[in-house]
């Protein structure tokens, strides 16, 4: 007998929301996993659209995949909260740091461009994440060069699988210089999250080893293995520290501004602090 990680109050309550969400927004689909940070564990994952397991001879074959480990998409935006961490980890920036932002960046063999085509000023490293500034961190990663940046990402889990004990998982696709394809405008791109592709699963191991003091668990989705009077219980294993404790602890910080500050407020929650 297997048992799952599974919380089955959270499982209802993400199909739910994710179908709730997908009818409201006229979305073609979604995605919603929610994991322990502090062991991997996954205590939901549901995807849209879905299919009846009571009648899954009837079902699609694409319904058989899982888009939460085996579809890939350019994350966009959430990835500056690992270009930063990555910026303060390799010594390139500080959490005081700041950049002259004029809207616009021309090296990098494309124009990039603020999301909203404003030119911001003296920002800070709060600031850039607070405002969702591409230029900042096109800025940041110019600063840190391709093998900084990139040894970074990949000690972030991209471009490679988490291990997660589910069948049919991707690795993502990280091009690195070296790469017939890479250029300098993928190092600007790819800090704010465009010319790279990942998984959902990918993106949230990463992004959990900022709520887990820096150190990335791999995902899991089996608690224990009862065969007969032996039960095998499932231990957490990290896959590694790709940032240390306190550059941890500065940018979960930082995204607590994203939500009271910027443009997730519609984040907030009434006694709760949300990153």
């Amino acid at each position: 007998d297997i048992y799952l990680t599974i919380d089955r109050d959270i499982q209802f309550l993400v199909e739910s929301q994710l179908a709730l969400a997908v009818d409201q927004t006229g979305a073609s689909g979604g995605t919603i996993i929610v994991m322990n940070p502090r062991n991997g564990n996954i205590l939901g994952m549901a995807s849209w659209p879905s299919f009846d397991p009571n009648a899954f001879l009837t079902a699609d074959d694409e319904a058989w995949r899982n888009p939460a480990i085996s579809d890939e998409y350019e994350p966009g935006s959430v990835l500056k909260v690992l270009t930063v961490a990555a910026g303060i980890e390799a010594g390139t920036i500080a959490p005081n740091w700041t950049y002259n932002d004029q809207g616009r960046l021309d090296i990098c063999g494309v124009p990039v461009l603020n999301w909203d085509r404003r030119a911001y000023g003296v920002v800070d490293t709060t600031g850039l994440l607070v405002n969702s500034l591409n230029v900042g961190a096109g800025t940041i990663a110019l600063e840190m060069g391709p093998n900084s940046f990139y040894a970074m990402m990949s000690r972030f889990g991209m471009g490679r699988l988490t291990g997660i004990n589910l069948q049919g998982e991707e690795d993502g696709t990280m091009l690195t210089m070296g790469d017939p394809e890479w250029s300098q405008s993928n190092l600007c791109t790819n800090a704010f999250g465009q010319g790279i592709a990942v998984t959902p699963l990918q993106l949230i191991t990463a992004v959990s080893a900022i709520a887990n003091d820096g150190l990335m668990m791999q995902p899991n989705v089996v608690e224990r293995i009862v065969d007969g009077d032996q039960i095998i219980w499932s231990q957490p294993t990290a896959l590694g520290r790709p940032i240390s404790a306190d550059t941890a602890h500065t940018v979960r910080d930082m995204m607590v501004q994203v939500v009271n500050q910027g443009l997730d407020e519609g984040a907030r929650l009434s006694g709760y602090t949300v990153a």
